[in-house]
């Protein structure tokens, strides 16, 4: 360490030690260190003490020894300290971060003099700090910057998944709470030096672009760098829609973007810098701008808090000078044994720590200025603002946090530059094909675009973009999306939306927990639950002669073959028997001819009237007869009790019915295999249960060979149809009803089975998924979602027979509808026979009574008419002439009588 001449110390004792009366103000000594070009911070420091200087009622005058750093060396630096020590300054403000050692703070340290930074520095250790009591920075520390970050980046942006960047120890230190958002967790937080990429940045750009996917980076670099970086990553495609960027560095809008933005730069970046305080409206405007108001006003950190430094130190020193009423300069020097330590500046370190920022003028440039005990400024306020057009758009404060900005309406009339960021938006709709959601027009050929397309998702996209005002196209992959545990990779829709390739997933897309660690979710457009879809077995034909089935065709031959034996040996035996030969009139004793009822017709119609249980007004008298009758009986009650029995049960029996009525008759049969959609959210509900019966239900899905799942819902609908009741898909209740309203031959067995919903998938994280939400309830508010539904699932041209299964005994029109005909057929066999027995009589009357065929027709017909009248007349073609006399009568009689004994003897 240089030492200085002990007369050199009596004089500058002399000079700067006694209070200098003349011009009545007191003067103040201060020191301040610059490297090269840092002239603008230069020219703030001096325009900081000039406007200390001119006010009014002010009674200190400081003056400024400043000294320059031409490289970066602690030896020199220290020398220097020393010398500015030396010439008895009451503070040192610097250097800058470019310094790479505390030699300065250590000095202040040692002899009591204030040391003001203004730059960001790694934070200190506890043992640093006992070497830096001396030392106030003005600038916002790195530990609170990064809580600031933190609190922007997760609460504000909701960001989960982003890649940080940075290019020094500084920045990586302001990055720090980032880190911790997930634990470095390298599925959602990659960390990247610039360093390792110094020699070609585009490795790092394709790396972020076809490896990571990344859409949302958090980048910390030197302004300098920053134009060259974001370059080179529009060539990979960084700086497209959807794709965000956050700046960390505090002088971002120094870099010039405004120089390489174009329309290339659709992504959305945003940065922070430290929030100014506003002007004053009622303040004179300058109508002079000078070079260092410029400096100011563009808001470039050092400058604007090497201004506060000032500010700060000066406001402190009058306060301490004021209250011990004596301004005792420092004597003090780097030499051992030398000097004392300056007690005021310990003083005047104090009261800058405490001072209030309503309490300084001029006042600071920044807002909320607070230093903690360790001389450290753990307050301010943040600027989050569009750094390629210099648009404001929020406020971050400590307390508070974030607040909307409230633009200025001059800046908002000047903004020139137009944000190509916020241009209407083309969203990648990802999607595959599944009825009803999304299927090809059947003339597709005939149409372009996304007019080829149609379906439920089609038309909810159409209305969605008609409310938020955005265009889109699809992509068309092959499935939902399925976890491969052993890869840990997702394929279909999900993988579309991690890579970034899509940015809305729309189909029968399920929410559940584990896609949602993949992407997010808008709220559900669609509530359904899993239900069993069956194949559902025709009816058989019914057959109208069903009452003849009971019997086999030649059980029904023997039966009447066997009528006809009966029948005539009935007639031969009662003619055999003497018992059966009676008198025709039971009056004559002693009659001359004898005569056997049992002819053929009485026969036939006894055994007729047996079997059919009614009986007969005849019956035989001989033993062998009635033995004969009492076998026949005896055949007929077993033939119909038979008859009665096989008929109820084979009408019944061949009623349509199910066995499988719920999950758990299905679990509990082995007939009918069942299954689901492989990898799908039905197949995770089973195989994640913790129900008893769910458990099962998977097991037995998994054990069935061949395998009982299929790759997709469709395959699954066409199995169920081919094997015909031997197997039984689980599929959610939508998809469903949809193919069991096209289809005739399919069935829902059972209620719904839990319940769960179909939603929109987005990135993690993006923005415009609260968008998608607010939209989708507004549709649903409309009752547009009912209507779509409606539309794709109720309006179709397939209509399908109606039948219904039956219960119990009940037995159709149909089945019995042979007993009908039979009826019928009897009914008209009947009346045709009458009509014939009723032609032949007119016939016969006609030559009895010897009148015309249509006179007796007309006579006979007449009288069957007349209901009322109980007797008939011999002679009904003359009953109502006058003319007939009674021997024509007597003669007609008496040719009747003769014609009747003479049939009674042909039939004896």
């Amino acid at each position: 360490m240089h030492l200085y001449p002990v007369n050199i110390y009596v004089v500058l004792f002399l000079k700067y030690a006694l209070p200098i009366a003349a011009e009545g103000h007191t003067k103040i000594t201060v020191g301040a260190i610059f490297y090269e070009n840092e002239k603008e911070i230069e020219m703030s420091f001096d325009q900081a003490f000039r406007e200390v200087n001119n006010l009014k009622f002010s009674d200190l005058q400081f003056l400024t020894i400043k000294r320059y750093m031409p490289t970066n060396d602690s030896f020199q630096l220290q020398q220097i300290a020393c010398e500015l020590i030396s010439n008895g300054v009451a503070a040192i403000f610097g250097p800058s971060s470019k310094a790479a050692s505390d030699i300065v703070a250590q000095i202040a340290n040692t002899t009591g003099i204030p040391h003001i930074e203004y730059d960001w520095k790694l934070e200190a250790t506890r043992q640093e700090h006992l070497n830096h009591q001396m030392t106030i920075n003005v600038a916002p520390s790195l530990s609170a910057l990064s809580r600031a970050y933190f609190e922007i980046i997760k609460t504000n942006y909701e960001w989960r998944t982003f890649t940080l960047i940075y290019e020094t120890p500084e920045g990586l230190a302001r990055l720090q709470d980032l880190m911790n958002i997930h634990a470095l967790n390298t599925d959602y937080l990659k960390l990247r030096n610039l360093a390792d990429y110094a020699e070609d940045y585009r490795v790092l750009w394709k790396e972020a672009d076809e490896t990571f996917h990344e859409h949302r980076i958090i980048l910390d670099c030197e302004p300098k760098s920053l134009k060259e970086l974001l370059k080179i990553s529009v060539d990979f495609k960084l700086q497209g829609p959807f794709r965000n960027w956050f700046l960390t560095h505090l002088d971002t809008h120094s870099s010039g973007l405004k120089d390489i933005y174009n329309e290339d730069f659709k992504a959305n970046i945003t940065s922070v810098r430290l929030k100014t305080v506003d002007p004053n409206p009622y303040e004179r405007k300058k109508t002079r701008i000078t070079k260092v108001d410029q400096i100011l006003g563009s808001q470039m950190m050092l400058p604007v808090l090497i201004y506060d430094a000032v500010v700060l130190f000066a406001n402190s020193a009058r306060n301490v000078i004021a209250s011990m009423e004596q301004f005792y300069p420092p004597n003090s020097h780097c030499g051992l044994g030398y000097g004392n330590t300056w007690i005021m500046g310990g003083h005047i370190v104090q009261e800058m720590k405490t001072i209030s920022e309503d309490d300084v003028e001029p006042h600071f440039k920044t807002e909320n200025m607070k230093i903690n005990e360790y001389g450290q400024r753990t307050h301010f306020n943040l600027e989050i603002y569009k750094p390629t057009v210099n648009e404001p758009l929020m406020v971050w404060t400590p307390d508070n946090g974030i607040k909307i900005r409230r633009l200025n309406p001059e800046l908002e009339s000047s903004a020139a530059t137009p944000d190509f960021s916020v241009q209407r938006k083309v969203y990648t709709v990802v999607t595959h094909h599944e009825e009803p959601y999304f299927m090809m027009k059947q003339d597709h050929e005939n149409y372009r675009g996304q007019e080829k397309y149609e379906g439920y998702a089609v038309d909810l996209i159409r209305k969605l973009s008609e409310l938020m005002e955005f265009d889109y196209e699809f992509m068309i992959v092959n499935g939902n999306g399925k976890y491969n545990p052993e890869t840990k990779q997702w394929d279909g829709i999900i993988r579309k939306l991690i890579d970034h390739h899509a940015q809305i997933g729309v189909c029968d897309l399920t929410i559940t927990q584990l896609r949602r660690s993949a992407v997010d979710f808008t709220v559900p457009f669609m509530q359904l639950g899993i239900s069993i879809l069956h194949y559902k077995s025709p009816p058989e034909q019914k057959n109208p002669f069903a009452f003849l089935e009971p019997f086999a065709p030649e059980v029904w031959i023997y039966m009447i073959f066997a009528q006809l034996v009966m029948t005539l040996a009935f007639v031969l035996i009662a003619r055999l028997s003497y018992r059966e030969w009676m008198p025709p009139n039971p009056a004559i004793v002693d009659p001359d001819e004898l005569e056997n009822i049992w002819n053929v017709n009485n026969s036939c119609w006894l055994m007729v009237g047996s079997i059919m249980q009614q009986g007969c007004d005849i019956l035989p008298r001989g033993p062998h007869m009635r033995i004969l009758t009492g076998m026949w009986w005896f055949f007929a009650l077993m033939m119909l009790s038979t008859y009665t029995a096989n008929l109820a049960a084979f009408l019944t029996s061949n009623k349509w019915q199910s066995t499988i009525k719920s999950l758990q008759d299905l679990i509990e049969q082995d007939e009918v295999k069942f299954g689901s959609m492989r990898g799908g959210s039905t197949s995770l509900f089973f195989s994640e249960s913790n129900d008893t019966d769910y458990q099962r239900a998977w097991n037995q899905m998994k054990g069935f060979n061949p395998s009982a799942f299929t790759s997709n819902n469709k395959e699954g609908v066409d199995r169920v149809r081919k094997e015909k009741g031997n197997y039984a898909f689980l599929m959610e209740t939508t998809s469903m009803t949809y193919n069991i309203e096209r289809h005739c031959d399919l069935r829902q067995i059972g209620g719904q089975i839990g319940e769960k919903h179909y939603g929109l998938a987005v990135p993690l994280g993006a923005d415009y998924r609260t968008n998608l939400s607010v939209s989708i309830l507004q549709l649903s508010e409309k009752g547009e979602l009912y209507k779509l539904k409606n539309k794709w699932w109720k309006n179709h041209n397939v209509t399908c027979e109606s039948f219904h299964e039956v219960d119990g005994d009940e037995l159709s029109i149909i089945e019995l509808g042979g007993v009908f005909l039979v009826l019928v057929g009897g009914l008209l066999t009947g009346v045709i026979l009458g009509i014939f027995e009723f032609l032949w009589n007119v016939q016969n009357v006609a030559v009895e009574e010897r009148v015309t065929p249509w006179q007796a027709l007309k006579a006979e017909l007449i009288f069957a008419l007349k209901f009322w009248v109980r007797k008939k007349p011999m002679r009904i073609s003359s009953s109502n002439s006058s003319g007939g006399d009674k021997s024509s009568r007597r003669s007609s009689a008496s040719r009747r009588s003769s014609k009747e004994k003479t049939r009674s003897k042909t039939a004896s």
